[in-house]
């Protein structure tokens, strides 16, 4: 069996060892291209107690209006930044470590970020990339795809986005083959423990292990995301090392803040790193300081880069309710701004200028000294020893 080896490293104890590393790799990042699904959105409002009661009355008066509840799986955001803003503050990130940056940005089922930066940034060494969904009997996974072969992307990206839609018309097995077959591309098995469709955790990793059972052929290796928890990561470790896999950092980023972890390697370019985590089964996870803060005040974080205000936003959708969408039956997608042309309505405008203040640098930094405390770093800082995997039968997938 081949050796499977991931190396998770703090910053603070490694500092001395970065000149061992030339070349840092930022995966999994996201721009204005991703469509951010607002389907759980009535589940977290529950948690805001004047808040839940006033979007209770505004679904009741909905729904009394129409004759049918609010439907959220047809609403969603984009994040703020654009392909070349995300390039830019990942690349000085990596560059103030003193080491190379190679970024791969992998929206939500698109692979626009990487095509515009190589066609008009003029970035020729940008991957094209993809963050792809893949529904699996009412669950359903994100797999990235890194470095796509770039002549044959946009077909490949065509066929991917019609399995999405209708399972039925391919083999999932044949798709990922077919983007296997490009050396150059790494395809990981993102957050592999969060039940993002919210199906149960036992169901959950009963719908990921049976993915890896039929295609973990083609899988490369698992995920320590930058926006889930240290738990979570650490499962995803455990997984791995049972599957004799290789584990490689994502940062998840949805927000203006650079990713929170990073891949370090000797390689000297992406298909270098690629070979290392495909062919040697070899892996180095950086966590940066940032990955300390803890998980609430990083993903407030993001929420309140969401909602912010942005005077130079790239497309002109300075205010949030130009960045999310609703999908009517019976009427074409339109902006909030298209219903509410005068911003946000009065009950919404207090909760949002009190989490834009509340995710402000000084303000986390407050509320990590009284009330939150760090540690992610140290239940992540422990390389999984390899092991034999898990022998796991071959059940067929079902959509």
């Amino acid at each position: 069996m081949r050796r499977m080896q991931t190396r998770v490293l703090r910053l603070k104890d490694a500092a001395k060892d970065l000149g061992r590393y030339p070349t840092a790799i930022s995966l999994h990042s996201h721009t204005l291209h991703s469509r951010e699904s607002l389907e759980h959105l009535p589940l977290q409002a529950e948690r805001i107690p004047v808040l839940r009661g006033i979007i209770r009355r505004k679904l009741s008066d909905y729904e009394e209006g129409n004759g049918k509840p609010f439907d959220f799986r047809r609403t969603w955001w984009t994040p703020p930044m654009s392909a070349g803003q995300v390039y830019e503050t990942e690349r000085r990130q990596i560059e103030k470590l003193g080491m190379r940056p190679f970024i791969s940005i992998t929206d939500h089922d698109s692979i626009a970020a990487g095509l515009e930066l190589r066609h008009q940034a003029g970035r020729q060494d940008a991957q094209v990339s993809v963050e792809w969904t893949v529904p699996l009997a009412g669950d359903y996974l994100h797999v990235g795809m890194h470095n796509l072969a770039v002549d044959r992307a946009a077909a490949t990206m065509l066929e991917l986005l019609r399995y999405t839609a209708d399972p039925s018309s391919g083999d999932l097995r044949e798709l990922l083959a077919m983007v296997a077959e490009n050396r150059e591309t790494l395809i990981v098995l993102n957050h592999p423990c969060w039940d993002v469709a919210r199906v149960g955790t036992a169901e959950h990793e009963g719908a990921v292990r049976q993915f890896l059972a039929v295609c973990g052929e083609w899988v490369h290796a698992l995920e320590v995301n930058g926006l889930r928890s240290s738990g979570e990561n650490q499962a995803a470790l455990r997984m791995a090392e049972e599957m004799g896999m290789p584990t490689v950092a994502g940062g998840d980023r949805h927000g203006c803040r650079a990713n929170t972890v990073l891949n370090v390697t000797r390689a000297e370019g992406f298909a270098e790193f690629v070979a290392e985590v495909r062919c040697e089964r070899r892996s180095e996870i950086l966590l940066l300081p940032s990955y300390e803060e803890p998980l609430a005040l990083r993903q407030l974080e993001t929420v309140a880069d969401a909602v912010r205000y942005y005077p130079r936003h790239p497309h002109g959708r300075r205010r949030f309710t130009s960045r999310t969408f609703v999908d009517l039956e019976g009427y074409s997608v339109h902006p909030l701004s298209f219903y509410w042309d005068d911003g946000a309505p009065w009950w919404l405008r207090m909760p949002l200028a009190l989490i834009v203040a509340l995710g402000s640098d000084p303000s986390r930094m407050l509320l990590r000294r009284t009330v939150f405390r760090a540690g992610e770093c140290d239940l992540m800082a422990q390389a999984p020893v390899a092991t034999a995997p898990v022998q796991v039968p071959e059940p067929s997938l079902q959509a």
